[in-house]
């Protein structure tokens, strides 16, 4: 009789998951505990919005958030407007949204700066949650489907107990935290010593009851995903460090963004790789070489992110001449007094990403080419 082949349990495979899926959030958090011992790079003097770049040296400002942040909000592209037949059974949904997008983002800064980037930090809260849930549901489907759905229960309330609370703890810390997600004041604080102390119990008890459980699970024979729990495990240290145990703006920019935008743009890219046929020439030209693929990818990206920040410094926060040559931009003043329009336009790519995102990647029959993207991990080892 012919020896069955066990499935795989990761997403692509044990070594790209390992390597760009969970990775570099480990790697960010070891990063920030080293710089937390020998000290934390001075932040510019300018300010401390994280939006307009001041919160971080302009370096590494410039390699985190347009080299990694807004360049995976683009990454969009490959997954739904340059696929050919997405775009075509999707084409009202993603002109729609757009569209829906600029009109809300009109209406919100309509009330003010700050409500709009107010409303826009819990939107991004909630998009960051929702992503690391989307990894947890792709290793959910690689763990058997005839067993109960009580573990993936687990899964599920231990994920928002690890990224629920630290938001939590950020809203009730007496003196709060010395970073914003975009700017200074986006976050409600609601100072209570006692409940805020009463969150970081609850946070370390959930860690130590779901862990418990699985080492239950695992003594009952149950077969458990190693890469599901690395990303919660990733997932918990990214978000107790960067937001709990560490006050500072270094160490919550530097593993936020790097946990969130690196693994989202190497699932694109793998997804891009199966999906290649229904790109456009010059990409499924580019996708049949694998060097090519990842410059053509990156290129891509990077263009598209290192032109918004332009225009943001050009017509809006007009603060980092060196970094852009746009000095004689800024001299002109074009654009002053026109934030009202000009910011829900730049913004308008990020909001898009943040919408699309709960549609393009939701399983489904009724999303096929994704169905078939993540049956191909039954064909790994």
């Amino acid at each position: 009789m012919e020896k069955k082949k066990p499935l795989n349990l990761w997403i692509i495979s044990k070594r790209f998951d390992l390597t760009w899926f969970i990775a570099p959030g480990i790697i960010s958090v070891i990063i920030v505990l080293i710089a937390s011992y020998f000290g934390f790079p001075e932040p510019s003097p300018l300010g401390s919005s994280r939006t307009s770049g001041n919160a971080l040296p302009p370096w590494l400002w410039l390699l985190l958030i347009p080299g990694v942040d807004v360049s995976h909000v683009y990454s969009t592209l490959f997954r739904a407007y340059f696929d050919k037949e997405v775009w075509n059974r999707k084409k009202v949904l993603l002109s729609l949204v757009p569209f829906l997008c600029f009109i809300i983002a009109l209406i919100l800064y309509s009330f003010g700066k700050l409500f709009f980037w107010g409303a826009m930090a819990y939107l991004a809260v909630f998009h960051f949650i929702r992503q690391q849930y989307g990894f947890l549901s792709l290793y959910a489907r690689t763990e058997s489907k005839t067993e109960s759905k009580i573990p993936f229960l687990l899964d599920k309330i231990c994920l928002y107990m690890v990224t629920g609370l630290p938001i939590l703890y950020w809203h009730l810390v007496p003196g709060g935290r010395h970073f914003e997600w975009f700017m200074e004041g986006d976050f409600y604080q609601y100072p209570n010593h006692s409940v805020s102390d009463f969150i970081h119990i609850l946070f370390w008890g959930s860690v130590i009851v779901y862990s418990l459980s699985q080492v239950y699970l695992l003594l009952k024979g149950r077969r458990i995903s190693v890469g599901k729990l690395l990303l919660l495990l990733n997932t918990a240290s990214v978000w107790y460090v960067g937001i709990v145990l560490l006050n500072d703006d270094f160490a919550f920019t530097l593993t936020n963004v790097i946990n969130h935008g690196i693994p989202y743009m190497a699932l694109v890219f793998a997804y891009s790789n199966f999906r290649k046929k229904q790109l456009p020439s010059f990409f499924y030209n580019s996708f049949r070489n694998s060097a090519l693929a990842i410059l053509s990818f990156s290129f891509v990206l990077l263009a598209f992110a290192f032109s918004e920040e332009w225009l943001w410094d050009s017509f809006v926060w007009r603060e980092h001449p060196y970094l852009f040559g746009n000095s004689s931009v800024i001299k002109a003043e074009l654009g002053l007094g026109l934030e009202g329009i000009l910011v829900p336009i730049f913004f308008l790519p990020q909001f898009t990403h943040y919408i699309l995102d709960g549609f393009l990647w939701k399983g489904g029959k009724n999303n096929s080419e994704l169905e078939g993207f993540i049956g191909l991990r039954n064909l790994g080892s």
